[in-house]
C-alpha cells in the first residue's frame, strides 16, 4: 500500500488526543446510532479472486468466521401477536438474527472520486444510522424520496445526484429532477452494486443486483425476496407447508440456539410455503421467517450465486455476463479492462453501516496491473487456477462525504483530485482516525 504523505502528520496532530482515549475502548449509545466495536473486532479479512471467459465473469470470495449466520428477521408469536425479531443496527443483533452479506461496488471509471475514496463517497450527511440521520417525517414528506419512492430514510447516494453548485456541499433534500437522474444513468454515472446475502438471496441461487445514484437502488425487475406480511390482517402472509416441512413454523429456542442448518428450512419460499392459517392454534415461540423468497426476474436477477459455509469459512461464487444486463443499472466488463471496486462484509449479526469495508481496489481483466487479477479462461471455469488477493477490512465509522470535504484535515489535498485514501493512510492508522472522529461526534465536538 502506498506510503503516508505529509498531510498524514497534520491529521495525526489533529486526532491524537482522542485516538489515545479510543484505544481498547468500546462506546455504545444506541439512541444516537453510536456503537464503536472493541479493538479486537475492528478489522477483518476477505479473500477475493476472479475469472472470466468470452461471455461471463466469476467473482470468488472466501471469508473466515466462527460465527456464520444464514438467519435473518423472523416473526415470533408472543401473547397473541406476531412480533418481529432481528435488527441490523446499531451494532450486533442481540439474538444474532441478521444474515451475513458480502457486497461489491464496481465502476468503470465513469464516477469521479470512487477510485480515490471508495465506499466513503456514498456516505452522506443525514443517512440512516448516522448520528445525523434525517428525520423520518421529513423524508416521508420529501417529493421524491417520500411521496414518489415511498421511503422514510436516506440511504447511500452520490453527491452528483444532488442539485447544487458545489458537490462538496450536497444535501440529501436536493435531489435532481427525474430527467436529470435519467440522463446520469444513461451516462453511466452510478455505481454498480452486487450483494450476496446468506438468507435473502443465496437459497435461491442469486446475488442481489443494484446500483447507487440518488439512493441505494435495486436493478430493474422482481427481487428475490419480499416481506412476508399481510398488513390488513396484521399477520404473516405465508407459513411453512406442514406436508413439506413437517410443521407450520420453526421453534424460537431452536432458532436462537442455531440448530437450523444450511439444509434445513430456515427460510420460506414458494416451494415450502402455503397461505397462513389464522385459525391454527399458534403457540408462544412459534417462528415464521419475515422474508419470503422467490425467483428474481429482469436485471435484478442477473447475478447467479452459490455460497456454502464449511471448515470455518464462507466460500461464495458469483457469475454474471460481461455484457451489462441493463445499461441503466449495471456496468459492462471487457477483456483487458480495469475497474474500480470496493468490498464490504456484514457478519456477526450486524447490518447497515456496522459492516467492515475495504479500501478502494482495482480489478483487472486479463492483465496484472491491478490489485485483483481476473484470470482469463477458454475452457471450464472449474479448471481455472485462481489468483487470490487478501484484503484487510476495517470499521468505517461515521466518516461522510461532507466531512471529508469540510472539516477533515486533509480536505485541501482531496480537493486536488489526484490523491486518495490509499495515498494518505496505512489501514491501522486510518482506523484509529476513524474511531477518534466518531468519539468526537459522540462528545458533541465535530469541529476537527
Amino acid at each position: 500500500m502506498p506510503g503516508a504523505r505529509p498531510v498524514t502528520t497534520i491529521m495525526l496532530l489533529a486526532f491524537l488526543p482522542v485516538a489515545a482515549l479510543a484505544n481498547g475502548a468500546q462506546l455504545e449509545e444506541r439512541d444516537r446510532n453510536i456503537y464503536i466495536p472493541g479493538d479486537d473486532d475492528l478489522f477483518d479479512q476477505l479473500r477475493v479472486a476472479a475469472a472470466y471467459d468470452d461471455e461471463h465473469i466469476q467473482i470468488h470470495y472466501e471469508y473466515e468466521t466462527d460465527n456464520p449466520s444464514w438467519y435473518h428477521q423472523y416473526w415470533v408469536y408472543e401473547d397473541g401477536d406476531w412480533v418481529r425479531y432481528g435488527s441490523g443496527s446499531p451494532g450486533p443483533d442481540e439474538h444474532g438474527l441478521y444474515e451475513d452479506r458480502i457486497s461489491m461496488m464496481l465502476d468503470d471509471g465513469t464516477v469521479d472520486d470512487f477510485a480515490r475514496m471508495g465506499g466513503w463517497m456514498t456516505v452522506q450527511e443525514g443517512m440512516r444510522t448516522l448520528s445525523s440521520e434525517a428525520d423520518s417525517d421529513a423524508v416521508e414528506d420529501h417529493p421524491k424520496l417520500g411521496e414518489d419512492m415511498g421511503r422514510s430514510d436516506v440511504r447511500k447516494y452520490l453527491a452528483l445526484s444532488r442539485d447544487t453548485d458545489d458537490e462538496r456541499e450536497a444535501a440529501w433534500q436536493d435531489v435532481r429532477d427525474d430527467d436529470e437522474l435519467e440522463q446520469l444513468r444513461r451516462d453511466g454515472k452510478f455505481l454498480d452494486l452486487w450483494q450476496w446475502r446468506a438468507h435473502r438471496s443465496n437459497p435461491m441461487g442469486y446475488a442481489d443486483n443494484g446500483y447507487v445514484l440518488h439512493y441505494r437502488m435495486s436493478s430493474e425487475g422482481r427481487g428475490m425476496f419480499t416481506d412476508n406480511w399481510d398488513e390488513d390482517a396484521g399477520q404473516p402472509r405465508y407459513m411453512f407447508d406442514p406436508d413439506q416441512v413437517g410443521s407450520r413454523s420453526l421453534d424460537w429456542d431452536a432458532l436462537i440456539d442455531r440448530e437450523y442448518g444450511q439444509d434445513d428450512p430456515y427460510y420460506i419460499y414458494e416451494g415450502n410455503a402455503v397461505n397462513f392459517d389464522p385459525d391454527h392454534e399458534w403457540e408462544d415461540g412459534d417462528v415464521i421467517p419475515q422474508r419470503f423468497l422467490r425467483p428474481p426476474q429482469g436485471s435484478r436477477g442477473a447475478i447467479q450465486a452459490a455460497g456454502r459455509y464449511s471448515d470455518g469459512a464462507w466460500r461464495v461464487t458469483l457469475i454474471r455476463t460481461l455484457e451489462t444486463p441493463d445499461a441503466m443499472d449495471s456496468k459492462t466488463l471487457e477483456d483487458g479492462g480495469t475497474y474500480n471496486v470496493a468490498f464490504a462484509v456484514h457478519s456477526g449479526g450486524v447490518g447497515a453501516r456496522w459492516h467492515r469495508v475495504s479500501l478502494p481496489q482495482t480489478l483487472g481483466l486479463g492483465h496484472d496491473d491491478a490489485d485483483i487479477v481476473a484470470v482469463r479462461t477458454d475452457g471450464d471455469f472449474s479448471d481455472v487456477e485462481l489468483e487470490w488477493t487478501e484484503l484487510t477490512l476495517l470499521y468505517p465509522g461515521q466518516v461522510n462525504w461532507q466531512w471529508l470535504h469540510g472539516d477533515h484535515p486533509g480536505s485541501e489535498a482531496l480537493a486536488t483530485g489526484n490523491l486518495g485514501v490509499r495515498d494518505f493512510h496505512d489501514i491501522e492508522q486510518l482506523q484509529s482516525f476513524i474511531i477518534a472522529h466518531e468519539k468526537r461526534l459522540a462528545e458533541g465536538d465535530d469541529d476537527e
